[in-house]
């Protein structure tokens, strides 16, 4: 019996995260039945079976963001901007239920074993959706020329989650799936390239550049001398075949990164309506405003209060304006100019906790940071926790990585 829910924890799980950018409905179904089979079994174990309740910290965490976000929604009226309400509404609802599936699988994490047919079933239908999603956007891309969401609201949003999405896949397949991975893993990583060139956001093309430098590096020193000749021919290839088939992307993505810098030095002179001048407009709004209400305040009064200093200090900066009906880009600042002092510790702790689990809280969990690094790194220029779809991705891929402690790895030896 514990084989065979770990089996549909997993199945699930796998599931909700691969359709995530394809089809929001398969992906919440997926979600929802697995949640209501966790509170089910929370009952079970807690009322009946041990009559306690245990603490395990990151799922406590959850539940705490989670809560902190509903009860921010209960004690404040928001009338001009009902849609960050709205947001935090059901983003807090489903932090709740994804932390009782986070509590089932780290109760079990030394009891429920996971057989590796089911594991390769649950990857294959990552990798079919992944092919899926990729040439499909790719086609669109080259097609319309057009910036691709990838079933999100917005170009960045949907760069952000296909990063982990394809972390995830490559890392699954180097260690539990497939014994000769490279060539897979390489061409995972080359229309990950293509993807997140297609969605021209800046931030995600550089960290994938740097997580794909490093464990490419890393893997290369590793090989054999005959696997090392292989694997140099392999990426010389790709990057030939790139070179002479992405011209269609060069000049865009180009363009955008050349144009980083000079958007700050812009701003320092103060022209302050791009997208990263109305990213630090917006930030220093959130810091002034939280400094006025450090223990929260509704949206409505937030966002009247950031209006008046942006008027005042920031030059009335148009595209920031623009943003505060949504949120400031920055998790820390967006929450403690909402929810003050009280939500900021908790995304704090949140966000140290993601950061501690591959070091302190699981043996040589090294594998987290493929979700720690990108989510903390993503939310500094943008905010993964306000809307309704991203908080509870995360919480499923740590989910699935703390499942995947529960197979046998392939052999790691250089080959």
């Amino acid at each position: 019996m514990d084989d065979k829910l770990a089996a549909i924890f997993f199945l699930f799980i796998s599931i909700s995260i691969s359709f995530f950018m394809y089809s929001g409905e398969v992906t919440r179904n997926f979600f929802y039945i697995i949640t209501y089979i966790a509170i089910i079994y929370f009952i079970f174990i807690t009322l009946k079976k041990e009559k306690k309740i245990h603490f395990y910290l990151f799922s406590w965490i959850v539940f705490a963001l989670g809560l902190s976000k509903l009860l921010w929604v209960m004690l404040t009226t928001n009338e001009q901007y009902p849609l960050i309400a709205y947001h935090y509404q059901i983003s807090g609802k489903r932090l709740i239920l994804a932390a009782f599936v986070l509590y089932a699988i780290e109760h079990n994490l030394h009891k429920w074993k996971l057989s590796i047919l089911t594991l390769r079933i649950g990857v294959t239908i990552m990798t079919l959706l992944f092919i899926v999603i990729s040439v499909s956007h790719i086609v669109f891309y080259l097609k319309t020329g057009e910036r691709i969401k990838i079933n999100s609201d917005a170009p960045t949003s949907g760069a952000y989650t296909f990063t982990i999405f394809s972390l995830l896949l490559m890392y699954s397949l180097k260690y539990y799936v497939l014994k000769h991975y490279r060539l897979a893993c390489l061409i995972v990583m080359t229309m990950t390239f293509a993807v997140l060139a297609a969605t021209e956001t800046r931030s995600a093309i550089m960290l994938f550049v740097l997580f794909s430098a490093g464990s490419v590096i890393l893997d290369f020193a590793k090989s054999s001398h005959t696997s090392k000749i292989i694997y140099g021919f392999a990426i010389g290839g790709l990057i030939l075949a790139g070179a002479i088939s992405g011209h269609p992307y060069y000049n865009r993505v180009l363009d955008r990164i050349d144009n980083l810098q000079t958007e700050i030095t812009s701003y320092n002179q103060g022209d302050r309506n791009t997208s990263v001048g109305a990213r630090f407009s917006m930030w220093r709004a959130g810091i002034d405003v939280f400094k006025q209400h450090p223990l929260g305040q509704s949206a409505d009064s937030r966002n009247a209060l950031a209006t008046t200093f942006i008027n005042q200090h920031e030059g009335g900066n148009p595209e920031a304006i623009r943003n505060l009906q949504f949120h400031l880009h920055n998790d820390i600042i967006d929450t403690l100019s909402l929810q003050g002092i009280f939500g900021g510790i908790i995304m704090l702790l949140f966000f140290a906790v993601l950061l501690l689990y591959p070091f302190k809280l699981v043996p040589k969990g090294y594998e987290f940071l493929l979700l720690s690094v990108p989510v903390i790194y993503f939310s500094q220029g943008d905010t993964q926790f306000y809307n309704r779809e991203s908080p509870y991705f995360v919480v499923l891929v740590f989910g699935y990585l703390l499942m995947l402690r529960m197979c046998h790895r392939i052999s790691s030896e250089k080959k």
